[in-house]
């Protein structure tokens, strides 16, 4: 299994761009996958330059409903027409976020699942993307342990009702020949909260060494150098990846700067930045 960060607020060649996005393309059982697709085009752009065969991808995952995540879909369906799109059925409700006084759409509309519907897989809480590659949802959820960001709301009418998460998911992979080896877990924001991922994962694949948890876990404030939650908050999440007993956690994305720095206070060595145009081998 190969994994390598296409787009991300960080790049580690000049010749890359970055962006406050996220995208993954991942080489696995011998098809090709993207996990996210970034903001803009410029993680389909980034691919190009570092020559992977974007042209012959066998499914993009969404990890969930939001701009940074979903915005590059349409560069990577150009190039692979044919892929399947995999998608929490709860992405259909449309959400917004709250900024000022102001509310703004914060991931693809209606559009987006019209132009699309043939190519979308819509699934509740669970799926099989490929045999050692699943796709899951928080099935515990301890409402202590979600993300504090409150920004994110849906509309009932008039009505503003809390983000439920019930767009997001995230993905577990079994790199190795036989699935007791180990796992691999990668995410969008983990808005869900870490501590409820990990538990959902313990239920599902009790006793099973976790190799890597790989995402951005939204610690991070308006730009990557403030926090969008407390350090409390952050600590916490740490020390439940910490008791993970995780051989490595790579942060990206919205994890910002200042979160890393708190969570490296816990997790040391096991904690790792990925930026784009690396990439991860298992």
């Amino acid at each position: 299994m190969k994994l390598i960060s296409l787009i991300d607020n960080t790049a580690v060649d000049d010749k890359l761009f970055s962006e406050n996005g996220m995208s993954f393309f991942v080489e696995f059982g011998g098809k090709n996958y993207i996990i996210d697709t970034g903001l803009t085009g410029k993680a389909a752009e980034n691919a190009r330059r570092m020559q992977l065969p974007t042209d012959e991808l066998d499914a993009v995952v969404l990890t969930h409903n939001h701009a940074t995540h979903v915005g590059g879909i349409d560069s990577f369906m150009r190039l692979s027409p044919d892929a399947e799109i995999y998608l929490r059925a709860g992405a259909q409700t449309e959400r917004f976020r709250k900024t000022g006084f102001f509310k703004e759409p914060v991931g693809a509309g209606k559009a987006f699942f019209k132009k699309y519907a043939d190519d979308l897989i819509l699934f509740n809480r669970f799926s099989e993307v490929a045999e050692g590659f699943y796709l899951a949802s928080c099935e515990t959820f301890d409402e202590k342990n979600l993300n504090p960001d409150r920004s994110y709301f849906a509309l009932d009418g008039k009505k503003q009702l809390p983000y439920d998460c019930s767009d997001e998911c995230f993905a577990v992979l079994f790199p190795k020949k036989r699935k007791a080896d180990g796992l691999v877990i990668i995410g969008g924001c983990f808005h869900c909260g870490v501590q409820n991922m990990l538990e959902t994962v313990k239920q599902n694949w009790y006793g099973i060494p976790v190799l890597a948890i790989v995402g951005g876990f939204h610690f991070m404030g308006s730009n990557p150098k403030t926090l969008g939650c407390s350090s409390e908050y952050i600590t916490a999440q740490a020390r439940a990846l910490k008791l993970s007993n995780a051989e490595k956690i790579y942060a990206c994305h919205c994890t910002g700067f200042k979160g890393f720095d708190i969570m490296d206070e816990t997790l040391g060595d096991k904690l790792m930045y990925i930026g784009g145009g690396e990439e991860i081998d298992f």
